[in-house]
């Protein structure tokens, strides 16, 4: 099965089809070469200073700069592009109160670098979620992928296979795209990075979201803590987790952790405690307590 390739105009709803039947998607030049540019800018002082990663699944020929969310503008603007949030609103949205960014990695396989083990992200979360994505991908280019340079290496339709069918080398294809560009995948997806024959590097900046209500990846209240995030738009700082997630997910001390953008912890401990509950858990509440004072009984659940 051959990978998809979007163009730059195409809708939320185009995307998500794509990503039903095959899992990914490439959006071709959906950022552009100045936009590019700057994400170089930003990224390339931390790259020169990066030790290479040691292990077995990282590698031993890859570096990656993590915490991207204070290090690049840039990549604030690409997380909260607005065709990407309106895809997580899609495959995500249903599923939970609100989504969240998991990941930020700025990803450089190097010359000489084996190709990855071929696996699925949303193993992180080690309950059965088969009828559910917890995870989305945007893998952005940047720089130019090719087979031979590291493009990564996915199985286009495997977030519908049996657990336990085995991935076969016909199965696969690798992301070829021109910087600017976008790879879409979901996290039940086999992928892997490819091995970089070639004698130049291969770059890559992932964003990843997953459902509000499950750990992240990458810590982001201490990657981003709230002396930075109060300084950014309110909905990067909600994808970041300061936000409640109805019912009762990440207060502090019985508040919204966005307090925190102007009150000191210790000026919230004499504070009441509110309530983070959904429309539906309030209503039917409220139907409990009406019925009891109407002096019928209350409904057994």
């Amino acid at each position: 099965m051959a990978l998809v390739h979007l163009p730059p105009i195409a809708t939320a709803d185009e995307i998500c089809a794509t990503l039903a039947t095959d899992g990914c998607v490439v959006v071709d030049d959906l950022a552009s070469p100045a936009e590019v540019e700057r994400l170089h800018a930003d990224l390339e002082p931390y790259f020169q200073r990066r030790a290479t990663c040691t292990g077995q699944f990282f590698g031993y020929h890859t570096r990656r700069v993590e915490a991207l969310i204070t290090k690049s503008a840039m990549v604030r603007e690409l997380a909260t592009r607005p065709v990407i949030l309106d895809v997580m609103d899609r495959v995500l949205g249903p599923y939970c109160d609100r989504y969240q960014l998991n990941l930020t990695q700025a990803i450089r396989i190097e010359p000489g670098e084996r190709a990855q083990l071929i696996h699925t992200d949303d193993g992180l979360f080690p309950f059965e979620h088969r009828e559910i994505e917890c995870m989305v991908n945007c893998l952005w280019a940047y720089d130019r992928f090719t087979a031979a340079n590291g493009g990564t290496r996915l199985a286009p339709g495997s977030h519908r296979w049996p657990l336990r069918r085995e991935t076969h080398g016909e199965d696969i294809v690798a992301a070829e795209m021109a910087p600017g560009s976008v790879l879409i995948y979901l996290g039940s997806l086999r992928h892997g990075g490819g091995a970089n024959t070639t004698h130049s590097p291969r770059t890559g900046v992932v964003v990843s979201y997953c459902l509000g209500w499950l750990r992240q990846s990458e810590n982001q209240y201490l990657t981003v803590p709230p002396e930075i995030a109060r300084t950014y738009e309110q909905r990067l700082q909600d994808l970041l987790g300061y936000v409640v997630h109805r019912p009762n997910l990440g207060w502090v001390e019985g508040q919204e952790p966005s307090v925190l953008f102007t009150k000191p912890l210790t000026a919230l401990a004499d504070g009441g405690s509110l309530d983070f509950l959904t429309d539906a858990q309030n209503e039917m509440i409220r139907q409990h307590y009406a019925a009891a004072a109407s002096g019928q009984p209350p409904a057994a659940d």
